[in-house]
Parts: C-alpha cells; sequence; structure tokens
C-alpha cells in the first residue's frame, strides 16, 4: 500500500456556513469528492478557501522562468 504524502500549513478550509465566501471571487474549492479546484462559489462546493498570496518574490520568479527578461 502506498502512503500519500502532503503538505500542510497555516491554510484551513472554510465552511459557507460559518465564513461566507465573496461571490464573484476566484478561490480553492472543495468538491463533494475531496478534490481541490480553482473557481466561483456555487451550492455544489463543500468549503472554500482563499488561494495562496502571489508576492513580488514568486511574481519575479515567474518572470524570469517565462523569459521575460
Amino acid at each position: 500500500m502506498t502512503v500519500m504524502k502532503y503538505v500542510s500549513g497555516a491554510a484551513a478550509w472554510r465552511l459557507p456556513e460559518v465564513d461566507r465566501p465573496p461571490g464573484g471571487s476566484k478561490m480553492l474549492l472543495l468538491t463533494p469528492g475531496g478534490v481541490c479546484v480553482i473557481g466561483t462559489w456555487d451550492s455544489w462546493c463543500v468549503a472554500w478557501a482563499p488561494l495562496p498570496d502571489l508576492t513580488p518574490e514568486v511574481k519575479e520568479r515567474l518572470r524570469q522562468r517565462n523569459g521575460n527578461h
């Protein structure tokens, strides 16, 4: 049997009845099957979480990797 590893940190899923998801905004969504997808909130979602911040350092790394010197 293979044990799946994952990284977890300060982020946590939020339940819509406790913390209302912002309408019309892109976020992480937890499906009924336990899969994380990106989209806008809808009634089929189980929970939501904000997207991670895109720091200036990460933006610069993306720029460098995409050849936009």
